[in-house]
């Protein structure tokens, strides 16, 4: 299998990417020392940017992503809306399957980095999904732009400095409903919580006490007590192994949480 140039970088024999986290965890593991969480990851995406598309879709990461996107396209087809976007879209993995799911809706994607929004501009040719370039701390979108905001796995890289000002965006963007799938590490396992302390692109936050405090109402909670088993069942049918440094983390590594903005 290819791999993007990214992850062929080394230095002494080791890959680029490995070196700063095996750093963190020894320090973390060998001293209980964790280094201060990342305030901005602009610049680490404007690089990883470039390989994220490959890496999720030629190491069989998205057979097993597909779970929590289909989860979310279920949760979909029991509200209503006429418009969604999503906060942080990447290269528009979920984009796509929203449109080809709903194709009557308006969706619409922001991403702060550069090679992203380059990549889903290719992925999404000739489908009629809005994309826009923009931190989602202060994004490029009308009040009540769209009935639906979203995030997989992208809040996660916010820093507790910021997550406020990240969740208000999101309420001011969206007019209906805003869902999450983030980490929260007092809804985790142990050996997750534990394996991603020290890292410092990872970020747990209180998204029940965020939005509650925005005044939002949560109509859905879930974690992997939930769906954990469903998802271990899914895996059950999938006969690819995953190609990446580090192994598809499990359906512990999300919450799944649908909040109602009352306006």
């Amino acid at each position: 299998m290819q791999t993007h140039p990214y992850w062929d970088k080394k230095i002494l024999g080791v890959q680029t990417y490995k070196i700063k986290f095996i750093f963190q965890k020894y320090l973390y593991h060998l001293f209980g020392i964790t280094l201060p969480k990342m305030k901005s990851q602009k610049d680490y995406w404007n690089i990883r940017g470039e390989a994220h598309m490959s890496d999720v879709l030629d190491t069989g990461y998205n057979e097993r992503e597909l779970f929590f996107q289909n989860m979310l396209v279920d949760h979909l087809n029991e509200l209503s809306f006429d418009s969604i976007f999503e906060a942080g879209c990447g290269f528009g993995w979920n984009l796509k399957r929203i449109k080809q799911t709903f194709p009557s809706k308006q969706v619409g994607g922001v991403d702060f980095s550069v090679p992203q929004i380059k990549n889903s501009e290719i992925y999404l040719k000739g489908m009629g999904i809005t994309l826009s370039q923009g931190d989602i701390l202060k994004m490029p979108l009308k009040n009540d732009e769209f009935d639906i905001g979203f995030s997989v796995g992208v809040f996660l890289n916010i820093h507790s400095k910021y997550i406020y000002q990240a969740a208000k965006e999101m309420v001011r963007v969206s007019k209906k409903y805003i869902i999450h799938f983030e980490y929260d590490e007092n809804n985790t396992t142990e050996a997750l919580k534990h394996y991603r302390k020290p890292k410092t692109n990872i970020i747990s936050h209180d998204y029940r006490k965020i939005y509650n405090d925005l005044g939002a109402k949560m109509i859905v909670f879930q974690t992997y007590k939930n769906f954990g088993e469903a998802f271990n069942e899914y895996v059950k049918n999938i006969s690819s192994n995953v190609h990446r440094w580090e192994n598809f983390e499990g359906p512990e590594k999300y919450i799944f949480a649908i909040f109602e903005i009352n306006k």
